[in-house]
């Protein structure tokens, strides 16, 4: 998820490292090796720790999952090395590259699956760990249905051989949902993700990041599904439970407040999601600085959430601010810049003062 960044769509959260029950120092964790940092979109679930074996590693994590929609090759608005782009006409050879990756990287993920089969048995642990990698890899190729199969077999196996209420059970049934979601079968995530938050609960705690994490992923499938009241009161709770967490300061704590502000336009509380924008915008000013990427997004979003509640004259006098900062962070021909522009002269001057 971009960090303090206004989002319309879901940021799926699913295993990526190991998280300890509630009242127990948590482990450190890192991005999979071969990923960006910035961009990783993977969160830790569930404790996926082995006390009584190591897990044969990949050769190399799967490249994270692109967007498969629009085959084109695009840039980012704010921030990032986006200065420079390629030829659209060689953006047909930057997919295919990226295709062969990862299609690299799912065989090797399956030939580590094999030796462990070999070696170790169907219900270890480091085997049944194989096929969920192999799983996150297609679901990161934009193949949830592949993913949907091996892991719908997995939440089974991972069921009979560690019980239940194991952490990794959770993850495999997290991440079954997350995959649901992608697939279109919202009702079965929503089904699976309320009963996962009712035993991470239990089971790890109200506290624990994992349960903050699967209360958000619920909050979008019901924004998705059409319930926007159950949404915005989940994220609400989300909200208040990460202010309570985490460090006063700490970016997830933006980026929940984010996911609120959509979920109120979504369900068409208008004033509360305009007062959560502004927060964000006051927020990232102090947090970040006034002269971050962040800052300017917030401000360029809270530009347009004027503009459609219809209050032109701030949004048009807040986009006034948004294109001399972009002219003076950016440069004057910075696409985020000329696209401030025009968003500006699509709109009706501010009236002169009387």
């Amino acid at each position: 998820m971009a960090r303090g960044k206004k989002t319309k769509s879901r940021t799926i959260k699913r295993q990526g490292g190991t998280i300890t029950p509630a009242g127990a120092a948590s482990a450190p964790t890192s991005a999979p090796e071969g990923s960006d940092p910035v961009t990783q979109d993977t969160e830790v679930l569930f404790d996926v720790s082995d006390a009584e074996g190591e897990t044969p590693a990949a050769d190399a994590a799967a490249p994270e999952r692109r967007e498969r929609t629009n085959r084109t090759v695009t840039q980012t608005i704010f921030g990032g090395e986006d200065t420079e782009l390629p030829d659209p006409q060689d953006a047909k050879a930057v997919v295919s590259k990226i295709d062969t990756e990862a299609e690299e990287a799912l065989q090797r993920l399956r030939r580590t699956y094999e030796l462990s089969l070999e070696q170790r048995g169907p219900d270890d642990q480091s085997t049944l760990r194989a096929r969920a990698d192999i799983a996150m890899s297609l679901w990161q190729m934009g193949r949830p249905d592949e993913a949907i199969e091996i892991e719908e077999e997995l939440v089974a196996d991972s069921t009979r051989v560690l019980g239940e209420d194991h952490p990794e059970v959770l993850t495999a049934r997290a991440n079954l949902a997350s995959s649901y979601w992608t697939a279109g079968r919202t009702e079965e995530a929503i089904e699976i993700e309320e009963a996962v938050l009712a035993d991470a609960e239990r089971i790890l705690g109200p506290d624990s990041l994992a349960t903050l994490t699967a209360r958000s992923n619920l909050a979008f499938s019901y924004s998705t599904a059409g319930r926007k009241r159950e949404a915005v009161d989940v994220q609400r709770q989300v909200v208040a439970d990460r202010e309570r967490v985490l460090e006063a300061d700490d970016l997830d704590t933006l980026d929940a407040r984010a996911n609120l502000a959509s979920a109120c336009w979504n369900a068409d509380l208008v004033d509360e999601a305009l007062e959560t924008e502004e927060r964000i915008l006051e927020e990232s000013k102090r947090i970040n600085g006034a002269d971050h990427l962040d800052t300017l997004q917030a401000r360029a979003a809270l530009a347009s959430s004027y503009r459609m509640a219809g209050r032109m004259q701030d949004g048009v006098a807040l986009q006034d601010v948004v294109i001399s900062e972009s002219e003076r962070l950016l440069g004057h021909d910075h696409p985020a810049t000329v696209a401030a522009r025009k968003t500006r002269a699509l709109n009706p001057p501010t009236p002169p003062e009387e």
